[in-house]
């Protein structure tokens, strides 16, 4: 009696183990996903922001315009479709008058905030955040670059004075870096796209 109360004691603990293992095997596939799914999911996102605030998507970048481009009322983008910041989003909202374009090598005065496309709060560097806006040197994706491909293609655009939005995917966003500035670490935000207002402040 002792015996068969001993087997079917470890039978049943056998079958809760097993049980726990293919639960912790299920939620583990669950959570894996592979870097087509981040870049599916980032094409939903993107297509979604699109969608939702009217934007008018072209593949030619309007030229000789100082002010917001404008299409209808729709604001419009630009989308890089090639080259190192192939992805980019752009929307002109104001030039700037300075004379010097930015280049590799300058060092950028910029404001910005940056948001997940839900409209969560990531990163800010803007007048009622900081005194102080952030100065860092034009290196595109080079070894010790502060900020991603994406971000400084943005800045290139610009004039001093100028403003402007981008949605940035990842590849050419936080995944590039391994922290961001404005002190938070990419780590867990590096397969998402984002959403920033850049403000051109001075340039060097």
């Amino acid at each position: 009696m002792r015996n068969n109360y001993s087997k079917s004691f470890v039978l049943k603990n056998i079958r809760v183990v097993c049980a726990c293992m293919c639960m912790s095997l299920l939620v583990s596939c669950k959570k894996t996903e592979t870097y087509a799914d981040y870049l599916e999911t980032q094409e939903e996102a993107i297509d979604e922001f699109i969608s939702k605030n009217n934007i008018k998507v072209v593949g030619t970048m309007p030229v000789g315009e100082t002010s917001e481009w404008l299409s209808d009322g729709q604001k419009v983008f630009y989308l890089y479709n090639s080259g190192d910041a192939e992805g980019l989003y752009y929307h002109q909202i104001e030039l700037g008058t300075g004379e010097m374009q930015p280049q590799n090598n300058y060092t950028a005065i910029v404001r910005y905030r940056g948001t997940k496309l839900s409209g969560e709060l990531i990163y800010a560097c803007t007048v009622d955040v900081s005194p102080d806006p952030v100065s860092f040197v034009l290196l595109d994706d080079a070894e010790g670059a502060t900020f991603a491909t994406g971000f400084q293609q943005a800045v290139k655009n610009l004039r001093v004075g100028g403003h402007c939005q981008v949605i940035i995917p990842f590849s050419i966003g936080n995944s590039s870096l391994v922290t961001v500035k404005g002190g938070v670490s990419s780590d867990a935000k590096n397969r998402i796209p984002m959403f920033y207002d850049i403000w051109l402040v001075g340039l060097e």
